[in-house]
């Protein structure tokens, strides 16, 4: 019985480090998912010229990860709210349930512009917007790079000396 109590504390701490890198990948595609996201617009603002609304109903069809947000930005701004009004809960989520304040500012930025400047100022915000995002996406890389591993091992050897203690 000793043993199998020491391997499954062994096994939690292990499944504590792995759950850590993925949540570092799970960062990843987000700040990737909307890295796309905002190239979509910035493409539709240059060269459609295609009302925010209609870019946002686009844009939740081909990011099922962002729809229900998209959609309610969507409806929000049909209903005569503004880019940064509409898109508070959105950037909230992103800046207190998943941990990203940096890519949450960007695109508070973003939406603070959109819909309000002309074509060209639009397009700069979204590149400052990609540039943000870009960073980020490489800081949690190097994060996940420098790091992974020792998400792994640390857990794994702590439970490893935890379980010798007590056995």
């Amino acid at each position: 019985m000793r043993y199998l109590g020491a391997l499954l504390l062994v096994g939690a701490c292990a499944a504590a480090g792995f759950a850590r890198t993925a949540a570092l990948r799970r960062k990843i595609a987000l700040v990737e998912g909307l890295s796309s996201l905002v190239r979509h617009i910035r493409t539709e603002l240059c060269q459609r010229g295609t009302p925010l609304p209609e870019m946002l109903r686009q844009a939740s069809s081909r990011s099922p990860a962002f729809a229900p947000e998209l959609n309610r930005m969507e409806t929000e701004l049909r209903a005569g709210q503004t880019a940064a009004n509409a898109a508070a809960p959105l950037l909230e989520h992103l800046e207190t349930q998943r941990d990203l304040p940096e890519t949450a500012r960007a695109l508070a930025d973003l939406c603070g512009v959109l819909g309000r400047y002309d074509s060209a100022t639009q397009a700069g915000a979204c590149d400052r917007a990609l540039e943000q995002l870009d960073l980020e996406r490489e800081a949690l890389r190097r994060e996940l790079d420098e790091k992974g591993r020792l998400y792994h091992a640390v857990p794994l050897a702590l439970g490893l000396m935890a379980a010798l203690v007590l056995l």
